[in-house]
Protein backbone atom coordinates (compact mmCIF):
# COMPACT_ATOMS: atom_id res chain seq x y z
CA UNK A 1 0.00 0.00 0.00
CA UNK A 2 1.68 3.33 -1.08
CA UNK A 3 1.85 6.15 1.71
CA UNK A 4 -1.03 8.20 -0.43
CA UNK A 5 -3.69 5.60 0.05
CA UNK A 6 -2.73 4.85 3.63
CA UNK A 7 -3.16 8.31 4.67
CA UNK A 8 -6.43 8.49 2.89
CA UNK A 9 -7.67 5.23 4.69
CA UNK A 10 -6.14 6.88 7.85
CA UNK A 11 -8.00 10.10 6.88
CA UNK A 12 -11.03 7.81 6.19
CA UNK A 13 -11.26 6.18 9.77
CA UNK A 14 -10.62 9.83 11.26
CA UNK A 15 -13.81 10.63 9.88
CA UNK A 16 -15.63 8.37 11.05
CA UNK A 17 -14.82 8.45 14.44
CA UNK A 18 -15.42 12.36 14.10
CA UNK A 19 -18.78 11.59 12.92
CA UNK A 20 -20.15 8.92 15.48
CA UNK A 21 -18.27 10.67 18.52
CA UNK A 22 -20.67 13.85 17.03
CA UNK A 23 -23.71 11.64 16.13
CA UNK A 24 -23.12 10.41 19.66
CA UNK A 25 -22.97 13.58 21.54
CA UNK A 26 -25.44 15.34 19.59
CA UNK A 27 -27.98 12.06 20.87
CA UNK A 28 -26.80 12.57 24.44
CA UNK A 29 -27.83 16.02 24.54
CA UNK A 30 -31.08 15.77 23.04
CA UNK A 31 -31.81 12.84 25.48
CA UNK A 32 -31.06 15.12 28.28
CA UNK A 33 -33.50 18.06 26.47
CA UNK A 34 -36.17 15.50 26.20
CA UNK A 35 -35.78 14.05 29.61
CA UNK A 36 -36.01 17.68 31.37
CA UNK A 37 -39.34 18.40 29.05
CA UNK A 38 -40.78 15.23 30.03
CA UNK A 39 -39.98 16.08 34.13
CA UNK A 40 -41.12 18.96 33.61
CA UNK A 41 -44.10 18.80 31.37
CA UNK A 42 -47.61 20.19 32.31
CA UNK A 43 -49.23 18.36 35.29
CA UNK A 44 -52.98 18.08 35.00
CA UNK A 45 -55.47 15.77 36.90
CA UNK A 46 -55.83 13.31 34.45
CA UNK A 47 -52.81 11.66 35.12
CA UNK A 48 -53.31 12.60 39.18
CA UNK A 49 -53.47 9.20 41.45
CA UNK A 50 -57.38 10.44 42.75
CA UNK A 51 -57.94 6.88 43.93
CA UNK A 52 -55.25 6.92 46.64
CA UNK A 53 -54.62 10.99 47.45
CA UNK A 54 -56.92 13.51 48.32
CA UNK A 55 -59.59 15.78 46.24
CA UNK A 56 -60.87 19.13 47.75
CA UNK A 57 -63.88 17.02 47.36
CA UNK A 58 -63.03 13.91 49.55
CA UNK A 59 -62.71 16.14 52.62
CA UNK A 60 -65.78 18.35 54.90
CA UNK A 61 -65.79 21.56 52.44
CA UNK A 62 -68.28 23.35 55.39
CA UNK A 63 -65.26 22.68 57.76
CA UNK A 64 -62.51 23.79 55.32
CA UNK A 65 -63.76 26.61 53.12
CA UNK A 66 -61.54 27.67 50.71
CA UNK A 67 -61.21 30.61 47.93
CA UNK A 68 -59.78 30.82 44.95
CA UNK A 69 -56.96 33.44 44.13
CA UNK A 70 -55.03 34.01 40.97
CA UNK A 71 -52.09 35.56 40.43
CA UNK A 72 -50.19 36.69 37.59
CA UNK A 73 -47.06 34.99 37.51
CA UNK A 74 -44.72 36.23 34.36
CA UNK A 75 -46.94 35.49 31.38
CA UNK A 76 -48.72 32.72 33.15
CA UNK A 77 -51.67 33.38 35.50
CA UNK A 78 -51.02 30.74 38.77
CA UNK A 79 -53.92 29.63 40.92
CA UNK A 80 -54.03 29.23 44.19
CA UNK A 81 -56.04 28.20 47.43
CA UNK A 82 -57.06 30.40 50.25
CA UNK A 83 -58.48 28.71 53.82
CA UNK A 84 -59.52 31.20 56.32
CA UNK A 85 -59.72 31.20 59.64
CA UNK A 86 -61.37 33.47 62.31
CA UNK A 87 -57.90 33.26 64.28
CA UNK A 88 -55.74 35.82 63.04
CA UNK A 89 -52.96 33.49 64.39
CA UNK A 90 -51.21 33.94 60.89
CA UNK A 91 -51.11 32.72 57.34
CA UNK A 92 -49.36 29.82 56.52
CA UNK A 93 -47.94 29.57 52.87
CA UNK A 94 -48.09 25.87 51.39
CA UNK A 95 -45.45 24.84 48.52
CA UNK A 96 -46.08 21.49 47.05
CA UNK A 97 -43.59 19.38 45.87
CA UNK A 98 -42.59 18.64 42.26
CA UNK A 99 -46.05 17.74 39.79
CA UNK A 100 -47.69 17.53 43.57
CA UNK A 101 -51.04 19.39 43.08
CA UNK A 102 -52.69 21.53 45.89
CA UNK A 103 -54.65 18.85 46.65
CA UNK A 104 -51.68 16.51 47.92
CA UNK A 105 -51.66 19.30 50.41
CA UNK A 106 -54.35 18.90 51.89
CA UNK A 107 -53.47 16.49 54.51
CA UNK A 108 -51.18 19.19 56.20
CA UNK A 109 -53.45 22.15 55.22
CA UNK A 110 -56.30 20.32 57.56
CA UNK A 111 -53.70 20.32 60.17
CA UNK A 112 -52.45 23.58 60.45
CA UNK A 113 -56.45 25.06 60.07
CA UNK A 114 -57.20 23.53 62.83
CA UNK A 115 -54.46 24.77 64.47
CA UNK A 116 -56.04 28.10 63.75
CA UNK A 117 -53.40 29.33 60.99
CA UNK A 118 -55.08 30.29 57.70
CA UNK A 119 -53.84 28.74 54.61
CA UNK A 120 -52.78 29.34 51.07
CA UNK A 121 -51.49 26.94 48.82
CA UNK A 122 -50.22 27.72 45.47
CA UNK A 123 -50.03 25.13 41.84
CA UNK A 124 -47.12 26.36 39.84
CA UNK A 125 -46.88 26.75 36.63
CA UNK A 126 -47.54 24.45 34.36
CA UNK A 127 -49.67 22.18 37.10
CA UNK A 128 -52.91 21.41 37.70
CA UNK A 129 -55.40 24.58 38.44
CA UNK A 130 -52.74 27.01 36.77
CA UNK A 131 -52.09 27.86 33.55
CA UNK A 132 -48.93 27.03 31.58
CA UNK A 133 -47.82 24.86 28.92
CA UNK A 134 -45.49 23.42 31.05
CA UNK A 135 -43.62 23.39 34.34
CA UNK A 136 -40.35 25.19 32.43
CA UNK A 137 -37.94 23.85 35.20
CA UNK A 138 -36.98 23.83 39.12
CA UNK A 139 -36.91 27.96 39.39
CA UNK A 140 -40.14 28.54 38.12
CA UNK A 141 -41.38 27.30 41.19
CA UNK A 142 -39.18 30.13 43.49
CA UNK A 143 -40.87 32.94 40.74
CA UNK A 144 -44.44 31.32 41.26
CA UNK A 145 -43.78 31.83 45.32
CA UNK A 146 -42.41 35.30 44.56
CA UNK A 147 -45.02 36.72 42.79
CA UNK A 148 -47.71 34.88 44.74
CA UNK A 149 -46.13 36.64 48.03
CA UNK A 150 -46.36 39.73 46.12
CA UNK A 151 -50.00 39.03 45.84
CA UNK A 152 -50.45 38.23 49.63
CA UNK A 153 -48.70 41.49 50.88
CA UNK A 154 -50.76 43.54 48.76
CA UNK A 155 -54.14 41.84 49.49
CA UNK A 156 -55.86 43.69 52.62
CA UNK A 157 -57.56 40.64 53.42
CA UNK A 158 -53.76 39.50 54.24
CA UNK A 159 -53.11 42.65 56.44
CA UNK A 160 -52.00 42.19 59.53
CA UNK A 161 -51.35 38.46 59.41
CA UNK A 162 -47.85 36.85 60.11
CA UNK A 163 -46.70 34.90 57.03
CA UNK A 164 -45.09 31.61 57.48
CA UNK A 165 -43.76 29.22 55.03
CA UNK A 166 -43.90 25.53 54.75
CA UNK A 167 -43.10 23.51 51.55
CA UNK A 168 -41.37 19.96 50.41
CA UNK A 169 -39.29 18.55 48.35
CA UNK A 170 -39.01 21.30 45.67
CA UNK A 171 -41.70 23.37 47.96
CA UNK A 172 -38.40 23.54 50.58
CA UNK A 173 -36.45 24.45 47.95
CA UNK A 174 -38.77 27.31 46.75
CA UNK A 175 -39.41 28.22 50.60
CA UNK A 176 -35.80 28.84 50.83
CA UNK A 177 -34.34 30.71 47.90
CA UNK A 178 -37.36 32.85 47.91
CA UNK A 179 -36.08 34.63 51.08
CA UNK A 180 -33.59 36.31 48.82
CA UNK A 181 -36.19 38.37 47.60
CA UNK A 182 -36.87 40.21 50.72
CA UNK A 183 -40.38 39.04 51.95
CA UNK A 184 -41.83 39.77 55.23
CA UNK A 185 -41.49 36.22 55.99
CA UNK A 186 -41.77 34.98 59.73
CA UNK A 187 -40.65 31.42 59.91
CA UNK A 188 -40.68 28.83 57.30
CA UNK A 189 -40.37 24.88 57.06
CA UNK A 190 -38.13 23.37 54.77
CA UNK A 191 -38.65 19.68 54.65
CA UNK A 192 -36.22 17.35 52.10
CA UNK A 193 -35.58 20.28 49.99
CA UNK A 194 -32.70 20.47 47.61
CA UNK A 195 -30.42 23.76 46.44
CA UNK A 196 -29.55 24.91 43.43
CA UNK A 197 -31.29 23.46 39.85
CA UNK A 198 -27.94 22.84 38.88
CA UNK A 199 -26.83 20.05 41.72
CA UNK A 200 -30.96 18.20 41.23
CA UNK A 201 -30.66 17.75 37.79
CA UNK A 202 -27.09 16.86 37.65
CA UNK A 203 -28.05 14.28 40.47
CA UNK A 204 -31.43 13.36 38.72
CA UNK A 205 -29.02 12.52 35.42
CA UNK A 206 -26.69 10.38 37.70
CA UNK A 207 -29.50 8.55 39.35
CA UNK A 208 -30.59 7.17 36.48
CA UNK A 209 -27.93 6.59 34.22
CA UNK A 210 -25.50 5.11 36.96
CA UNK A 211 -21.86 4.18 35.97
CA UNK A 212 -22.80 6.12 32.31
CA UNK A 213 -22.71 9.56 34.40
CA UNK A 214 -19.33 10.52 33.93
CA UNK A 215 -19.76 10.39 30.15
CA UNK A 216 -22.99 12.04 30.29
CA UNK A 217 -22.22 14.50 32.71
CA UNK A 218 -20.15 17.34 30.56
CA UNK A 219 -23.59 17.36 28.18
CA UNK A 220 -25.98 17.56 31.08
CA UNK A 221 -23.54 20.50 32.51
CA UNK A 222 -24.01 22.16 28.89
CA UNK A 223 -27.56 21.65 28.58
CA UNK A 224 -27.89 22.82 32.47
CA UNK A 225 -26.35 26.11 31.39
CA UNK A 226 -27.96 26.93 28.00
CA UNK A 227 -31.46 25.95 29.99
CA UNK A 228 -31.36 27.53 33.36
CA UNK A 229 -28.34 30.25 32.54
CA UNK A 230 -27.97 31.99 36.24
CA UNK A 231 -30.76 30.41 37.60
CA UNK A 232 -28.83 27.31 37.59
CA UNK A 233 -27.15 28.77 40.68
CA UNK A 234 -30.32 30.22 42.19
CA UNK A 235 -29.96 28.39 45.68
CA UNK A 236 -32.00 27.69 48.92
CA UNK A 237 -28.65 27.93 50.90
CA UNK A 238 -28.37 31.55 49.93
CA UNK A 239 -31.99 32.66 50.63
CA UNK A 240 -32.18 31.61 54.13
CA UNK A 241 -28.60 32.65 54.69
CA UNK A 242 -29.78 36.33 53.58
CA UNK A 243 -31.17 36.93 56.66
CA UNK A 244 -31.77 35.53 60.12
CA UNK A 245 -35.57 34.53 59.77
CA UNK A 246 -36.10 30.96 61.59
CA UNK A 247 -35.72 27.98 59.78
CA UNK A 248 -36.39 24.47 60.19
CA UNK A 249 -34.88 22.19 58.13
CA UNK A 250 -35.88 18.45 57.99
CA UNK A 251 -34.18 15.76 56.51
CA UNK A 252 -34.57 12.01 56.08
CA UNK A 253 -31.38 9.42 56.81
CA UNK A 254 -31.70 7.41 53.54
CA UNK A 255 -34.06 9.81 50.97
CA UNK A 256 -33.64 7.95 47.76
CA UNK A 257 -34.37 11.28 45.58
CA UNK A 258 -31.13 12.80 47.14
CA UNK A 259 -29.17 9.39 47.52
CA UNK A 260 -29.41 9.84 51.47
CA UNK A 261 -29.65 13.11 52.90
CA UNK A 262 -31.20 16.08 51.61
CA UNK A 263 -28.47 18.80 49.91
CA UNK A 264 -29.85 21.53 52.48
CA UNK A 265 -29.20 19.65 55.30
CA UNK A 266 -25.95 18.53 54.45
CA UNK A 267 -24.73 21.81 53.68
CA UNK A 268 -25.48 22.92 56.98
CA UNK A 269 -22.13 23.86 57.40
CA UNK A 270 -22.45 26.35 55.35
CA UNK A 271 -25.28 27.91 56.46
CA UNK A 272 -25.01 31.31 58.48
CA UNK A 273 -28.46 31.88 59.42
CA UNK A 274 -27.99 31.28 63.00
CA UNK A 275 -31.63 30.84 63.67
CA UNK A 276 -31.59 27.79 61.81
CA UNK A 277 -32.83 24.52 63.25
CA UNK A 278 -31.77 20.77 61.81
CA UNK A 279 -34.02 17.85 61.94
CA UNK A 280 -32.99 14.75 61.43
CA UNK A 281 -35.71 11.91 60.40
CA UNK A 282 -34.05 8.32 61.06
CA UNK A 283 -36.62 5.93 62.58
CA UNK A 284 -36.76 3.00 60.73
CA UNK A 285 -39.25 3.31 58.06
CA UNK A 286 -39.86 6.93 58.76
CA UNK A 287 -36.43 7.88 57.19
CA UNK A 288 -36.90 8.12 53.63
CA UNK A 289 -38.60 11.22 51.15
CA UNK A 290 -41.76 11.51 52.39
CA UNK A 291 -42.35 8.39 55.03
CA UNK A 292 -41.67 10.50 57.71
CA UNK A 293 -44.70 12.34 57.77
CA UNK A 294 -46.77 9.28 58.21
CA UNK A 295 -47.99 6.65 60.76
CA UNK A 296 -47.22 3.06 61.01
CA UNK A 297 -50.78 2.18 60.35
CA UNK A 298 -51.12 4.18 57.24
CA UNK A 299 -47.58 2.55 55.99
CA UNK A 300 -48.88 -0.55 56.57
CA UNK A 301 -52.23 0.21 54.94
CA UNK A 302 -49.96 0.99 52.28
CA UNK A 303 -48.26 -2.44 52.16
CA UNK A 304 -51.45 -4.13 51.79
CA UNK A 305 -52.34 -2.67 48.33
CA UNK A 306 -55.66 -1.74 49.15
CA UNK A 307 -57.86 -1.71 46.17
CA UNK A 308 -60.58 0.28 45.42
CA UNK A 309 -62.02 1.64 47.14
CA UNK A 310 -59.41 3.46 49.19
CA UNK A 311 -59.34 4.96 52.51
CA UNK A 312 -57.71 8.11 51.36
CA UNK A 313 -57.09 9.72 54.97
CA UNK A 314 -56.17 6.42 56.01
CA UNK A 315 -53.55 5.64 53.29
CA UNK A 316 -51.96 8.98 54.49
CA UNK A 317 -52.71 9.41 58.20
CA UNK A 318 -49.93 11.84 59.04
CA UNK A 319 -48.07 11.25 62.51
CA UNK A 320 -49.18 13.82 65.43
CA UNK A 321 -45.79 13.97 66.71
CA UNK A 322 -44.52 15.32 63.17
CA UNK A 323 -47.20 17.17 62.56
CA UNK A 324 -47.02 19.38 66.04
CA UNK A 325 -43.08 19.70 65.74
CA UNK A 326 -44.37 21.82 62.80
CA UNK A 327 -46.88 23.69 64.40
CA UNK A 328 -44.98 24.66 67.49
CA UNK A 329 -42.02 25.45 65.56
CA UNK A 330 -44.58 27.79 63.95
CA UNK A 331 -46.34 29.46 67.12
CA UNK A 332 -43.43 29.41 70.04
CA UNK A 333 -40.98 32.01 70.02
Amino acid sequence: MTSNKRNKKILKVMKAIVICVLSLSMLIFCAIFIAHAVVFSRADYDRYDSEHYLLYEDIDVEKYPREQIFVQSEENTISAFYYPTTDRKGLIVVAPGHRDSNDMKLYEICYFVDAGFSVVCLDYTGCYSSGGDSMCGYSQCVYDLDALLDYIESDKKFENMPIYLFGHSMGAYAVSAVLSYNHNIEKVIAASGFDTPEEQWQYSIKRYTGIFYPIIKPFNTLFINIKYGSDKDLSAVDGMNSGTIPVLIISAEEDSFYGGLSPIYEKQNEIVNPNCTFVLMDEENHNGHYDYFLTDAALKYQAENPTAPIDKKRYMEHDEKVMNMMIDFFENE
